[in-house]
């Protein structure tokens, strides 16, 4: 599918030119391409925006409530041994290390049950994106096919299908992006010594890869971005939007129960509607650029 997909938008954009008229009208589309891989900022407001207009869309599709069952009966299980286990266990050995060094009891108490919440909430995130990861792509998908972002998508690029979702591909996905994001998560956890400030200067450093692993997919069918290296130059150009979306969302998913059942689901939602507004300032960016040459029509339209 993937080489079949290259191999149509290459021969599209290397069409030999008929004569001067037709010359011009590839070089504007060679230079439009080049333009269109330029995509304005997503702002701070609009990304976090997003995040609530995920967890609005889902609670209205009781159709995507299904998806969320299995996950729901799983984590219950596991939140509920990894509390018992670490709160048992580790709780009260961190509340005495901090006040060992000088913490007031009470901070050093509040602080440590916060590292517990921390420490459940990252078992849970390596649970489910193993075994669950998948459930999100599909979310992700549906939305974006509700919102017609697919179908022009297709017509943008001029072919009749993008990728089809796959099981295997996803879980593996899904590794993949959790082996980048463990060593992060870990190398920022003493962060979390710091009440409040430090909870949210850990979702903000780790938010933006969080956005990473959920757009990848996008990456490709709206920019045929294959490689890390090329995903990695525009996630970059959207640092600020991609920070400031997953720190919201990975805030969400740290609430016990709720987080991981219903957020996580509602992340994917917001997720789709984060690519929808990367797309649609794209498209709207792009047309601006392109009417003064005359180039309006190669641009994708916004209805």
């Amino acid at each position: 599918l993937k080489a079949g997909w290259i191999e149509r938008c290459r021969c599209r954009s290397m069409a030999p030119a008929g004569g001067s008229s037709s010359g011009s009208d590839t070089e504007g589309e060679m230079s439009t391409d080049a333009e269109d891989r330029r995509v304005p900022l997503v702002p701070v407001h609009a990304a976090a925006g997003t995040v609530i207009r995920g967890v609005w869309h889902f609670l209205q599709r009781p159709k995507l409530w299904i998806k969320i069952a299995c996950p729901i009966l799983v984590t219950l299980a596991t939140t509920i041994a990894s509390m018992s286990l670490l709160f048992g266990l580790v709780c009260r050995p961190q509340a005495d290390a901090l006040h060992g060094i000088g913490w007031p009891s009470w901070i050093a108490w509040i602080t440590s049950v916060l590292i517990v919440l921390v420490e459940v909430a990252l078992a849970n995130l390596i649970i489910m994106l193993v075994l669950f990861g998948q459930v999100q792509s599909q979310i992700f998908r549906e939305v974006l096919e509700e919102r017609g972002i697919l179908a022009k998508l297709k017509e943008h690029h001029g072919v009749d299908y993008l990728f089809e979702q796959n099981c295997l591909r996803d879980v593996g996905h899904s590794i993949r992006f959790l082996l980048a994001r463990l060593p992060l998560l870990v190398l920022t956890l003493p962060l979390q010594i710091v009440p409040g400030a430090g909870q949210v200067a850990w979702v903000l450093l780790n938010g933006w890869l969080y956005t990473w692993e959920l757009e990848a997919e996008f990456l490709v069918m709206f920019r045929e971005l294959y490689s890390c290296n090329d995903q990695w130059k525009f996630v970059k150009s959207q640092i600020v939007g991609f920070s400031t979306f997953g720190g919201l969302a990975m805030l969400l998913e740290l609430i016990p129960f709720v987080g991981p059942w219903l957020f996580f689901a509602t992340n994917a939602c917001g997720a789709a509607f984060l690519a929808e507004e990367m797309y649609r300032r794209a498209a709207a960016a792009t047309e601006l650029q392109t009417v003064p040459s005359g180039r309006a029509a190669s641009a994708p339209k916004v209805p």
